[in-house]
């Protein structure tokens, strides 16, 4: 009986202490990687979410831009960081491609990362310069299967939803079409306003000044639906293209060993950040979704989604030299 109760005792010891260390979280500022430049949508809802999680927290969330390497450069400060929740990782889809599509992977994705919440997810819109003489999805293609090897398409770099949406199209349509990576959006947004490039798959949001000023044109977008911000751009399915599955995707993920009371602590911060009025509005006007779930959740959609993109790079025979 007596040792009963010392092991009640002793389980009791460490529920008060897990609660102590979970009421006391974070005890100091928390990193936001974002393994992207500045600039971009990923920083943008970082940057958007920082206000609010500080609030939510009672401590500040220092956001840290770690672009280069397809995201590996940010990712991998995340998954040597310790695992104490005061370090975590604003990724996009790059985090569940870059496993099937990178060699010499400096951490291993699934077993260095735990998700934390799901945070956004957008449609893309398929862009050209003004240049370019098409002025319907129909014309793009039939222009490119005249002229193979002709046209590129820039991404924000190897492995990002960008890159995914373009050889995507290519799947769907068996077209020949240049893959150009840049390091991160803004550069590959800036190479099609250039003319360096012809194509290329954006957010509607950043999207709309360069099409209002004439500057780009836009063809079809990736969603089932219009997109309430581009509503003269028809759906790629309305354009006669299907299995363009293409939406970007942005979740939070902290290093694997980080312990569940930590990881629901930063779950919860972050749904209360995503319930801010401003940020509800904001988002809208971005044209993001916000996707809140649970820690469970996201950890499963975290390795359905590497698991599914395994599949498409293997299907495809995507290489990044």
């Amino acid at each position: 009986m007596k040792l009963m109760r010392k092991i009640s005792g002793l389980l009791a010891l460490c529920v008060l202490a897990t609660s102590v260390a979970a009421a006391t979280f974070p005890d100091r500022p928390v990193r936001l990687i974002v393994p992207f430049p500045a600039g971009g949508t990923s920083d943008i809802l970082a940057r958007l979410l920082q206000t609010p999680a500080s609030a939510a927290a009672g401590q500040q969330f220092v956001i840290e831009n770690r672009p280069g390497g397809a995201s590996t450069i940010g990712s991998s400060a995340v998954a040597r960081a310790p695992a104490d929740g005061h370090t975590l990782l604003v990724a996009d889809l790059a985090i569940v491609v870059n496993p099937s599509l990178l060699k010499d992977m400096p951490y291993n994705t699934t077993k260095d990362f735990r998700g934390v919440i799901g945070l956004a997810k957008a449609p893309l819109v398929l862009l050209v310069n003004a240049n370019v003489p098409a002025n319907t999805l129909q014309e793009l293609m039939a222009m490119a299967k005249a002229r193979p090897g002709s046209l590129n398409f820039a991404s924000g770099g190897n492995g990002a939803s960008t890159h995914m949406a373009g050889e995507m199209f290519k799947l769907a349509t068996g077209l020949d079409i240049v893959h150009v990576p840049f390091q991160g959006v803004a550069p590959a947004m800036n190479a099609l306003l250039g003319g360096q490039v012809e194509i290329y798959f954006g957010g509607t949001t950043t999207a709309q000044a360069h099409l209002a000023s004439g500057k780009l044109k836009a063809l079809a977008v990736t969603s089932d639906t219009r997109s309430p911000l581009l509503p003269n751009v028809p759906t790629f399915k309305e354009s006669g293209v299907q299995g363009m599955n293409a939406d970007t995707y942005w979740g939070l993920y902290a290093p694997a060993g980080t312990d569940d009371a930590r990881v629901k602590a930063l779950n919860d911060i972050f749904r209360r950040a995503m319930a801010d009025p401003a940020v509800v509005a904001r988002t809208r006007e971005l044209g993001l979704e916000l996707i809140p779930n649970s820690p469970q959740e996201q950890q499963k959609q975290f390795t359905d989604m590497v698991q599914y993109w395994s599949d498409f790079i293997r299907k495809t025979g995507i290489k990044v030299e």
